[in-house]
């Protein structure tokens, strides 16, 4: 299992990475597009490219946050329970999470084949969706395999008291 943390790890933190430098190309785009606006021209499709940069950023750096522990946790009551009872509560919420999330990574699947197929693109920089929305599947896909290296550990803490 330590291994398989390792690998996850590394992915989640790479992905991470590529999440800042979207975060900066979403700057730099609409910095530009504001300065061409005033000068000459506004780049034709920022509000798509801004879009989809910020949709794939956030599906790629979800994992390295749960991984972290960033995300916004009531353990308030949950710190004062005994260690048997964490873990199944832990058990229970990965179970949960690990449900969702991989509804939503088949279902951004089959939506991203469907766009593929029919060839839907955006409205002004005719970007097609599929690539972005396989994007966000790859990075809820991570999420699950962060999950389930939680829920593992919250299984061992029920188990073992």
């Amino acid at each position: 299992m330590a291994h398989f943390e390792q690998v996850v790890r590394f992915l989640t933190r790479y992905c991470d990475r590529v999440a800042q430098v979207g975060v900066m190309a979403m700057m730099l785009l609409a910095v530009i597009n504001i300065i061409l606006r005033i000068v000459w021209k506004p780049i034709l499709g920022t509000y798509d490219f801004i879009e989809f940069i910020g949709a794939t950023l956030v599906a790629f750096a979800i994992a390295y946050c749960a991984l972290e522990k960033g995300h916004i946790e009531v353990e308030l009551v949950v710190a004062r329970l005994p260690g048997r009872v964490q873990g199944v509560i832990g058990s229970v919420t990965g179970i949960l999470s690990l449900g969702i999330f991989s509804l939503i990574t088949w279902q951004s699947l089959v939506l991203a084949g469907d766009m593929w197929r029919k060839g839907e693109t955006s409205m002004t920089a005719l970007l097609p969706f599929y690539p972005y929305i396989y994007g966000i599947a790859f990075g809820t896909a991570l999420l699950c395999l962060v999950i389930l290296i939680g829920l593992s550990k919250s299984l061992a803490k029920a188990m073992k008291g």
